[in-house]
């Protein structure tokens, strides 16, 4: 997003859905959809790896309180955020330069599908890694981590086609 207004609205809603809906929804422990990633992956491009790192600890912080989870979330977003400058222009190269607009809208579903799932794959790697204290368990690792990526990844595309094109300018 371009404004960081509208970006900010946007992140509160995503931040309350996540706290209040999402936190809620459990399979066994496996299918634990994080829509929190998009308040990282949808901050203005012109910002800094500094101020998306604070923005990561915040994040990432309240999603601990929330989940009572001991600081897991808050260094899962934090390696996101530090990540998202790198994945954003390895995906559209001059997003930052030219202030473009990175929406599901303004990238095409294409681009849009392979930011995010880069994205939450780093981010849900290392969440669900930490939390298994290890690779003991390697293949539960990684069905828990196709499963709760996959649910995020589809709440992350419908949340993208929510955001109007010219909301997010």
């Amino acid at each position: 997003m371009k404004r960081w207004t509208t970006w900010a609205l946007w992140s509160i809603g995503i931040l309350l859905f996540q706290s209040f809906v999402l936190s809620q929804v459990q399979l066994y422990g496996y299918l634990n959809p994080y829509l929190y990633v998009a308040v990282i992956l949808l901050a203005p491009a012109t910002w800094s790896r500094m101020q998306l790192l604070w923005l990561g600890a915040a994040v990432g912080a309240w999603m601990d309180f929330q989940m009572h989870s001991g600081g897991m979330h808050l260094m899962a977003t934090s390696l996101l955020a530090y990540f998202r400058p790198a994945i954003l222009s390895s995906v559209l190269p001059r997003a930052a330069e030219e202030n473009l607009g990175f929406t599901l809208q303004d990238m095409g579903s294409g681009k849009w599908l392979v930011y995010t799932a880069v994205a939450v794959s780093a981010h849900h790697g290392y969440l669900f890694a930490v939390d298994a204290h290890g690779i003991y368990h390697f293949w539960a690792f990684i069905w828990r981590t196709l499963v709760s990526g996959a649910a995020s990844l589809l709440l992350l595309y419908l949340t993208g086609l929510l955001i109007k094109p010219e909301e997010a300018r």
